[in-house]
């Protein structure tokens, strides 16, 4: 639904009449650039999940709970937040959810439950992005076919998985890269929409390509400083590719570093009839105040035990954590 919205809306420029209006607008001219309004739809892309991920620290700090945890609200309803896949701004649309729907099916986890323990800030946060997807509007008008279909498509996925997911989730690393296309190879994309509608630029492709070819052989010999302006072309091309490599190899990184591959620590806040647990290999059960802190063996996939433990405590405590433990699923 958000993908044929964001289609629609990318034909507005279009109108001679609402592109024409635009234009006499008195703003300064750079707030006419779609270009602008692409790389500032990055930025704030960024800053909106970066600063998630803040706030997902500052809550474990809160309820003194390890950042390499996934922690999981029961009370009222289940919903799951960790830094590799952050629910944080799922708990404000969700409470937006649940103003405009009357019935949301028991299976949908909305994340609301989220919203009694995160600060005020993730409210204030969350408004950047309907303003980014706003600008990322405004950057796909006057686009070519192709530039506009890939830019809308990357778009769509980016904000669904700014909401659900953040920063080292799938879609939004999706997002990240759409953008960085676009800004960093925006010419080729152009050239294969040409290439696509206009019959006349297909017999000239083979030429350039082979020109091409020749240009990065070049490079490759060794040839760097009477190359030197190819070589920062190509780099041009490369860096949404490098980038996209750099943040899955972060996203790798934290999960195999933070991991608990020895055993699972389980912290229940606020238990009770807590004999459920008796089914798991526990190896060690200690209470500390008003948490009841249980290490499991690492027999277990980590998400099938998640699972599992989510309907094992449902209704026996207001939230438990789980060390994540990436290894179970290799």
């Amino acid at each position: 639904m958000l993908f044929g919205i964001t289609i629609i809306l990318s034909t507005l420029g279009d109108n001679e009449g609402i592109y024409a209006y635009f234009k006499k607008l008195p703003i300064p001219k750079i707030l006419k650039n779609k270009e602008f309004y692409l790389k500032l739809s990055l930025f704030l892309f960024l800053f909106a999940a970066i600063s998630a991920l803040v706030v997902e620290l500052y809550l474990r700090s809160t309820l003194k709970v390890s950042w390499n945890t996934i922690l999981v609200i029961l009370n009222p309803s289940l919903t799951s937040t960790s830094f590799l896949h952050s629910h944080l701004y799922k708990g404000i649309f969700g409470m937006i959810l649940k103003t405009v729907l009357t019935n949301i099916p028991s299976g949908i986890h909305t994340g609301s439950s989220l919203s009694a323990y995160t600060p005020n800030i993730i409210s204030l946060l969350f408004i950047l992005i309907p303003i980014t997807y706003i600008s990322m509007i405004l950057s796909l008008q006057r686009r070519k076919v192709l530039s506009r279909l890939f830019l809308s498509f990357t778009s769509t996925i980016g904000i669904i998985g700014l909401i659900d997911g953040g920063l080292f989730g799938t879609p939004a690393i999706g997002g990240i890269y759409g953008m960085l296309i676009l800004i960093y190879n925006n010419k080729i994309v152009d050239g294969i929409s040409d290439y696509m509608v206009k019959k006349e630029n297909k017999n000239s492709l083979m030429s350039i390509l082979k020109e091409e070819w020749k240009l990065i052989k070049s490079i490759l010999s060794g040839k760097i400083k009477e190359n030197k302006k190819d070589l920062d072309k190509y780099l041009k091309i490369a860096l949404p590719h490098i980038a996209l490599i750099i943040i899955i190899v972060l996203r790798f990184s934290i999960a195999f570093y933070g991991a608990s591959p020895d055993f699972y620590e389980l912290t229940v806040y606020n238990g009770h009839d807590l004999d459920g647990l008796n089914q798991y290999n526990t190896l060690n059960v200690t209470d500390d105040g008003n948490k009841t802190i249980v290490y499991i063996s690492n027999e277990y996939n980590e998400m099938e035990l998640l699972n599992n433990l989510a309907i094992t405590l449902d209704g026996k405590c207001d939230w438990y954590s789980l060390s994540w433990n990436v290894y179970s699923y290799l």
